[in-house]
């Protein structure tokens, strides 16, 4: 596959992930490459983010789940479209580009246009967060004095991303000890795991 043709592939794919399947995500990802061309990669993923947010701003957010169709992976489908739909956009951007475009944090960030250091949190807001749509209730974010460290450190472990080893080893003692945080653990991996899985 040409870089032309990955790039194209991708956009399309985080413009479908943002603004659902309809038209919208083809405008969007059409407005990407007039703006910035297939040629850099993070550029026109950034320039897709810009198109999607100016689209949901006008109103042109997820579309409607499609209609139901037989099968378990489409029931599954349909069920991570509509939890994702509910998601905010800069959450469903930032599961469609680790979980779906496989970005390093850095490239995340750039993107985004935030920090790399953030991004691990704010990837583990948005997996516990799609975790509570597809399931409903509350998120708990109470509990832990330590909570946004361990989302750090199991985001960073879940993506292969750098960590000092003494962190690893923190983070499994503390699970050991702390219901709260190894719920939270249970539902970061279980929401990578959906999402990933989720073709379309």
């Amino acid at each position: 596959m040409s870089t032309s043709n990955q790039a194209l592939d991708e956009v399309r794919t985080l413009c479908r992930r943002v603004l659902g399947a309809g038209p919208a995500a083809n405008e969007a990802a059409a407005r990407a490459f007039v703006e910035a061309g297939p040629n850099d990669r993070l550029a026109v993923l950034a320039a897709a983010l810009r198109a999607c947010d100016q689209l949901a701003t006008d109103g042109r957010g997820p579309s409607d789940v499609d209609s139901p169709s037989p099968g378990l992976a489409d029931a599954v489908a349909r069920e991570l479209a509509a939890a994702s739909a509910r998601l905010p956009a800069r959450q469903r951007s930032l599961l469609a580009l680790r979980e779906r475009l496989g970005l390093s944090y850095e490239e995340i960030a750039s993107v985004v246009g935030t920090d790399p250091p953030a991004v691990a949190s704010l990837l583990a807001q948005a997996r516990l967060q799609l975790r509570v749509e597809r399931r409903g209730g509350a998120s708990d974010a109470a509990g832990c004095e330590q909570r946004e460290r361990v989302l750090s450190i199991v985001a960073r472990r879940q993506d292969g991303e750098p960590r000092a080893p003494a962190d690893d080893d923190w983070l499994m003692d503390h699970l050991v000890v702390c219901r709260s945080c190894e719920e939270a653990h249970a539902a970061m991996l279980e929401s990578s795991v959906c999402y990933r899985a989720w073709q379309g």
